[in-house]
């Protein structure tokens, strides 16, 4: 300990301790790169621990971080077990391994646009639609001579009818809306007034 050695993770140490040290330090200085006690080693030297793949790293205490990984065999299997997994998702979107990452990156990104273009088609349908226009063609029935608009709405998600409520009240400029949302067997409802 006095030479640098650092204790880890709590363990207890006897008498008489291995010291196991790794490489040099890169600015010519004659210390390790690391020093640390061991309670016991599984090895005879570092060389025999073959490849080495880090599988999870975590925080243990201020300024200790503990790494879990696989070494020899083991890693190897996991290594090409991983291959494995990247050689069928690339099959199965039909792109070289090696275009992998960018090619899940555009498909979900072209994902997501295609969903917002679902959503903004769903509320154009529901503001459009829905068979309650009574005013010549417009989006809304006049009752005592109040604009209004009462929809039973589908694929539209609760957190969805405040916006389609609030698009109906600009689309109507005075007047109430309602909607109705069901999913899951809940029902949602918006109701909303224009400010006048």
């Amino acid at each position: 300990v006095a030479a640098g050695a650092e204790a880890l993770f709590g363990e207890k140490y006897g008498d008489e301790v291995r010291v196991l040290s790794m490489g040099s330090k890169l600015d010519g200085a004659a210390k390790a790169y690391s020093v640390e006690l061991c309670g016991g080693t599984h090895v005879h030297r570092l060389g025999d621990i073959g490849l080495f793949t880090i599988l999870s790293e975590s925080a243990v205490a201020a300024g200790v971080r503990r790494i879990e990984a696989l070494t020899s065999e083991h890693a190897r299997r996991y290594l090409q077990g991983q291959a494995e997994i990247a050689r069928d998702t690339a099959a199965a979107i039909k792109t070289p391994i090696g275009e992998l990452p960018a090619r899940v990156l555009a498909l979900s990104e072209e994902r997501r646009k295609l969903e917002r273009d679902l959503a903004d088609a769903r509320k154009q349908l529901a503001l459009g639609g829905g068979g309650g226009a009574k005013s010549g063609g417009d989006s809304y029935e006049s009752i005592a001579g109040i604009k209004v608009v009462l929809r039973l709405v589908d694929g539209v998600s609760a957190k969805d009818l405040k916006g389609l409520a609030d698009d109906a009240k600009k689309q109507i400029g005075s007047g109430i809306v309602a909607f109705v949302a069901a999913a899951d067997g809940k029902a949602s409802l918006v109701a909303g007034v224009t400010g006048d």
